[in-house]
Formats: structure tokens, sequence, C-alpha cells
């Protein structure tokens, strides 16, 4: 991150929209500095988006295009996924691409065989109830489209 003159640090965000309404994102680049970069640079993404099946409270969208596609290995790698936070699981063998999860309750990621390991790469700033809510009615709405595109640094 990149240091303001006054000491303070500029967060890197960025704008995510699902079923109409809008929270920022606070990058987490410190922990994630490649994949958060291979985020930014994909952007803007507009991607179908819906309830993990067996992750609990969380949504995925796959991503095949943009640097963010072609990711490589972990950074910082968890299982547990908390509500708001954003994360990125790199291509599996023989996948067409990324995988994006948002959790909007407490999730742990996980495929039919067992726990999988994610990148953390940001959480939604504090105040972002709607957001969540609009994740959470995916379980029982069905699929919906998820936006994401640069808010420019802070």
């Amino acid at each position: 991150m990149a240091e303001r003159s006054d000491g303070e640090r500029r967060m890197k965000s960025i704008e995510l929209t699902v079923s109409g309404t809008s929270a920022r994102v606070v990058l987490w680049d410190d922990l994630a500095p490649k994949t958060v970069a291979a985020l930014l640079e994909s952007l803007p993404l507009e991607i179908p988006l819906q309830h993990c099946k067996w992750s609990g409270s969380a949504c995925f969208a796959d991503v095949s295009k943009g640097a963010i596609a072609g990711v490589s290995g972990l950074e910082s790698p968890v299982v547990s996924v908390y509500p708001g936070v954003l994360a990125v699981r790199p291509p599996a063998p023989g996948a067409p691409g990324a995988e994006l999860l948002i959790a909007y309750g407490d999730a742990e990621y996980r495929w039919p065989d067992g726990r999988r390991q994610v990148t953390p790469v940001g959480e939604l700033e504090p105040g972002a109830r709607t957001v969540l809510d609009a994740l959470a009615a995916t379980a029982a709405k069905g699929r919906t489209t998820i936006r994401l595109r640069a808010a420019g640094e802070r």
C-alpha cells in the first residue's frame, strides 16, 4: 500500500454490486499482493454468482477471463471465511479459471470431497448489511450477477 505524506496508509478498494445494492471492498494487498494485483488488472468483471452448495453461508462466481483467471498459487491461505470476506481460489487442475468466493455469514470453503484453501483478498466495509442480505438471498432465489469495478484509492 502506498504511504501518504501524513503517514496514513492508503487503502486499495473496489466496488462490489449484487442485486442492485453496492458496497466497497477494502483490499488486503499486504496479505495477497499477487492475487489482489491480478484482481485489479481484471476489472471490471460482471459474472454469474450463486450460493455455495457445500461451503455454508457463501456465494461463488467462476472467473474465466482476465489476469485473475490465471492466478497461480495461494497467498495467506485459509479455509474459514467470515461475513463480508472476499477470497479467490486459483484455477484447479483442468479448470478454465479461478473462483471468487464471498461469505455472507460464517463459511468454510469446501468441495464435495472436503475442505479446500482460498486466498483472502479483502472485506466489505462496515455497514454493508444490504449486500450481505442480497448474497444470502441466492440460497433461496438462485443465481444472480456480481459486478466488480475499480473504486480508486482512498
